[in-house]
């Protein structure tokens, strides 16, 4: 007997333990959190490359990325909505245009889509458009956070931009976020209906208690043995029913009465608004090439995404390929003079893009060449495709002339083969 309490003792110990553990893991994985960003790559890489893709994104606070309780800021850019949406998920084209962070450390003031006024309504975006962005925002409380731009769709869920991490400082005392309403009143929206909030809350809980004491003053075991007796009829006796109707009634007038008494002070009001604007897309930048992407490889132990794209100048200068860009991780072509990495790019750097030949293609010449990118951010930032179901990538391609001209053309939806080793895997 002892030996068989002193196994289950041991077992009590280690069930203890490990829950110990969890949490203590988890308490050190919230300390972390501040540090690791908003999670994006915890997303699927098919979804982050082949749905949304944000560009030209910059922070007004760059490349101090310090502001204080109350300063305002902004985020502006550009979002493609890729033309080949994958099929897997699903699209309904409405949207709302938004900025994370984790909780309400900032207030979103306004946004702007297409140079046209937002707040709080949804938009209904294309496959295949261009929108440009601007959003401002307010510091609202000390501390450092990573933010970022954010695109919500309806069905298919938030498509995080690139992100920066911004040190608020000062303290939260004193600030105000005064709104002016249609009836030509300022209110306070940092403290506005709180104590009714409060006030309801407190109300509310305390009926629930006082129902749930009831109740549960009770005696479990007899009520139980009733009901296993078949004698369910004699669990309420007459002052249960009483307290049943009190209840039901006193809960009706409650409400009713609030109802009333919120109508008397506040007689004039709208109903929540739902409607969707239609955004038309940015129209399309300058032709410069006329491209198609023929092949693509992953070289697993290389950590090298290569393909081969055909293209043909449709335009009267020299044209290069400048930049790759996919999930929020840039790749430049080092080639080009100037084309350097800037440390105020809010996007990963990716490193080289190699794309050989490496010489112009001319106006009117077609030319198949090769780019190549070597990188342990296929791997950090879990954009690796052979682990998927979907193994295809995309992505936008930058192309320039001489004048600095520019034309994006999107890879949506081309397959890659993984290389495992020095042979073809996987069986495709």
């Amino acid at each position: 007997m002892n030996n068989v309490t002193s196994h289950w003792e041991k077992k009590i110990k280690k069930i203890l333990y490990g829950l110990a553990a969890v949490i203590i893991g988890s308490s050190f994985s919230s300390v972390s959190f501040a540090v690791q960003g908003m999670g994006a790559k915890s997303q699927e890489a098919f979804l982050r490359m082949r749905t949304v893709v944000f560009y030209d994104t910059q922070f007004s606070f760059a490349p101090a990325n310090r502001v204080k309780v109350g300063d305002e800021f902004s985020c502006t850019g550009k979002v493609m909505l890729m033309p080949t949406w994958p099929q897997e998920i699903p699209f309904s084209g409405i949207s709302f245009f938004n900025f994370f962070v984790p909780g309400p450390q900032v207030l979103r003031k306004a946004i702007w889509v297409n140079e046209k006024y937002f707040q709080f309504n949804s938009v209904v975006l294309e496959k295949g458009g261009t929108y440009a962005y601007k959003m401002v925002l307010q510091a609202r409380n000390p501390g450092t956070y990573p933010m970022g731009p954010m695109l919500s769709m309806e069905e298919a869920g938030p498509f995080i931009g690139p992100e920066e991490f911004l040190t608020i400082e000062g303290t939260r005392g004193g600030f105000t976020n005064p709104v002016k309403t249609l009836l030509g009143n300022t209110v306070d929206l940092e403290n506005y209906g709180t104590a009714r909030m409060i006030t309801w809350t407190l109300l509310t809980t305390v009926v629930g208690i006082v129902w749930l004491v009831y109740w549960l003053s009770k005696p479990f075991t007899r009520r139980l043995g009733l009901v296993a007796a078949g004698r369910k009829d004699e669990l309420f006796n007459p002052m249960d029913r009483q307290v049943c109707f009190l209840f039901t009634v006193g809960t009706i007038v409650l409400v009713a009465a609030a109802a009333m008494i919120t109508k008397a002070q506040y007689p004039v009001t709208i109903p929540i608004q739902e409607t969707k604007y239609y955004i038309k897309p940015l129209p399309p930048e300058p032709t410069l090439i006329q491209a198609e992407v023929t092949d693509a490889t992953y070289d697993v132990p290389g950590r090298t995404l290569s393909f081969h794209i055909q293209i043909k100048n449709v335009g009267d200068k020299p044209v290069v390929l400048k930049e790759f860009l996919t999930a929020n991780v840039r790749f430049l072509n080092p080639d080009i003079p100037g084309n350097n990495w800037n440390p105020s790019f809010p996007e990963v750097n990716g490193g080289p893009m190699k794309v050989s030949p490496s010489e112009p293609i001319n106006p009117g010449e077609t030319k198949t060449v090769e780019v190549s990118m070597q990188s342990a951010e296929w791997e950090n930032q879990r954009l690796t495709m052979y682990h998927e179901t979907t193994n295809r990538f995309g992505g936008l391609l930058f192309f320039t002339d001489p004048s600095g001209t520019r034309q994006i053309y999107a890879i949506a939806d081309q397959i890659v083969i993984p290389k495992f080793g020095g042979t073809v895997g996987g069986g495709m």
